[in-house]
């Protein structure tokens, strides 16, 4: 029986079945999403958590110096890009291991992903929270985006 046959059959009898990540990768690239559209433009920083605006001017926002000290890293800010330089939200989750996508803003999502954004894209889990424009008037969107940093364990003092 070979690999391939083998992983199925135990998948199909629900025992989970280790992988080589190099393996999932290299399976996976035919797969890899066409919805996603434009090239982001990366902002500094260093953490696995990638933050996603809608502009470059979002992230001076007093709410969003709030957002990132709040997390346990320091995230990276990124916005969509018009220059054909910017990578796509793949690359610059695999190419800077991000685990955390967090895009701000619906309408984002729909330029971003062409529709809904998957629940995970390579590595990273994607969440969807309200846009700057939201979050600085609403006490409720903003208790809402802390309650989900929590439940991820995003939140906390920033780690070394």
């Amino acid at each position: 029986m070979s690999d391939v046959n083998q992983r199925a059959y135990l998948e199909a009898m629900e025992i989970p079945v280790w992988v080589p990540r190099e393996q999932i990768n290299r399976e996976n690239v035919d797969q890899a999403p066409e919805f996603v559209s434009p090239g982001l433009k990366l902002g500094p920083g260093s953490g696995e958590v990638l933050l996603v605006c809608g502009s470059v001017d979002e992230p001076a926002q007093h709410i969003a110096a709030d957002i990132a000290r709040s997390l346990k890293v320091e995230p990276v800010w990124a916005w969509p890009d018009a220059d054909a330089a910017g990578s796509d939200i793949g690359t610059a989750i695999s190419e800077h291991l991000f685990t955390t996508l967090i895009i701000f803003g619906k309408a984002l999502q729909q330029q971003l992903f062409d529709g809904s954004a998957p629940e995970s894209l390579g590595s990273a889990r994607i969440l969807v929270v309200p846009g700057m424009a939201t979050l600085c008037t609403s006490s409720t969107a903003r208790q809402a985006l802390w309650q989900l940093i929590c439940r991820y364990r995003l939140a906390g003092p920033r780690r070394a």
